[in-house]
Parts: C-alpha cells; structure tokens; sequence
C-alpha cells in the first residue's frame, strides 16, 4: 500500500512540474505579443492637424488639401471649414 502512494505522489509532481513549465512558457508568449504590439503603436506615423495644430495618429487623420486634419467637428467649426 505504501509503494502506491509513492507513485501517486511521484506522478502528482511530475503533473505539478509540467504545469509550472507550461504556465512559464504561456507568460513569456503573452509578453512577447504585448511587446510587438507596443512596438507596433509605437511606430505608428503621427501627423499634426492643419487647423488646431494637434497630433494625431495618421490613420486616424483626414486628409485635406492644407494637409492632414483632426476629426474634431469643434476644430473645423472654430477654423470655419465646415464638412
């Protein structure tokens, strides 16, 4: 009976290391796609708007004959442009 629990517990830890070693590489994945998706943010074009002077990202800019232009419908308001 004692031989039993032995290899009951043997195999329990083995089980336990094998899931430690799994959750270790999970994480490292997860950290690497967090990275290149913060290194991918981080290389985004930034483009000023031609009426209030904000940047903003470029493929949220609109594009205008003066240049790129925020979406704020105040800035073109203020600036007179209305779309």
């Amino acid at each position: 009976m004692g031989k039993i629990i032995v290899w009951i517990v043997v195999v329990f830890v083995i089980l336990f290391v094998l899931r430690l070693i799994n959750a270790g590489k999970a994480r490292r994945t997860a950290d690497r796609r967090a990275q290149a998706a913060a290194e991918k943010t981080a290389a985004a074009a930034m483009v000023r708007c031609a009426e209030c002077g904000v940047f903003l990202p470029k493929a949220d800019a609109l594009p205008s004959p003066k240049g790129f232009r925020c979406g704020d419908a105040a800035c073109a308001r203020r600036h007179g442009n209305a779309r």
